[in-house]
Formats: structure tokens, C-alpha cells, sequence
């Protein structure tokens, strides 16, 4: 039985990320995912979500921005996603600012806000601060 699993994650920038796993945490749009070596194969959206990639005592969180996550036949998975950030690289400041314009813009009787992106926003922006290690 395999140890680990190929991850490859791409944004709309291209490759993000390259590695070997023994375990991922996601979540889908039914809930919490958690993939070990040998997962059966699958195909699903990914929420605005806190990611976890773990290779024996290492263990790297993610904000993710959501997409779709591929497990193939081969055990391998790949991740599309609209944006993703390690804990360490998050701007707990920006993150904070994104958080009140996207609360502002909600706020706003405007029939021009497009509310929707505002809402994926504040979404995206409260993910950030929750997995930032500043916080």
C-alpha cells in the first residue's frame, strides 16, 4: 500500500504547487474532506476554505479560494483553484481591509454592487484572517 499521493495544485497563474502527501483536508461542497494514500477516485467543487496538506511531522494550512479537486485512478490529485495563500504568506492587514470594503459594499442600497462578487469576497477575506497565524 502507498505511503503518499501526488498533489499538484493550479490557480489561474499556473502551477502553484508540486509535492507528495500522506494526507489533505478540503472542503467540498457537501462538507469536510479528508484523502489518505488510495483514495477512491472522485471529482468535486471545492468551497472557500481552510486547506491542509500533511508529509509525515510537516503540516502546511492554506486559505483556499475554492475550485474543484480531481482524484484519479492513479491515487494522484490535482486541485484547480481560484486562489490559494500558505498561512505564513497571508497579509493579515489586507486581509482585515478586503473584509471591511466587502462589508461596505453589502451595506450599500446600491443597485450597481454587484453582490454576489462582494459576497465571495468577504467570503474569501474571512477565510484569510481564520487561517492566518497572525490572528
Amino acid at each position: 500500500m502507498d505511503k503518499t499521493f501526488k498533489v499538484k495544485i493550479y490557480t489561474p497563474y499556473g502551477l502553484y504547487l508540486n509535492t507528495e502527501a500522506d494526507f489533505l483536508s478540503t472542503t467540498s461542497a457537501v462538507g469536510v474532506i479528508g484523502i489518505l494514500p488510495n483514495h477512491a477516485p472522485l471529482i468535486s467543487t471545492l468551497e472557500i476554505s481552510k486547506l491542509v496538506i500533511k508529509r509525515e511531522s510537516d503540516e502546511k494550512i492554506y486559505a483556499s479560494g475554492g475550485g474543484v479537486i480531481n482524484i484519479k485512478k492513479d491515487h494522484s490529485v490535482t486541485l484547480l483553484l481560484e486562489s490559494i495563500e500558505r498561512q505564513d504568506e497571508i497579509n493579515l492587514e489586507r486581509a482585515l481591509a478586503s473584509k471591511k470594503r466587502a462589508e461596505e459594499r453589502l451595506s450599500e442600497k446600491n443597485d450597481e454592487i454587484d453582490v454576489k462578487r462582494a459576497k465571495a469576497s468577504l467570503l474569501r477575506a474571512l477565510n484569510r484572517i481564520n487561517v492566518s497565524d497572525k490572528n
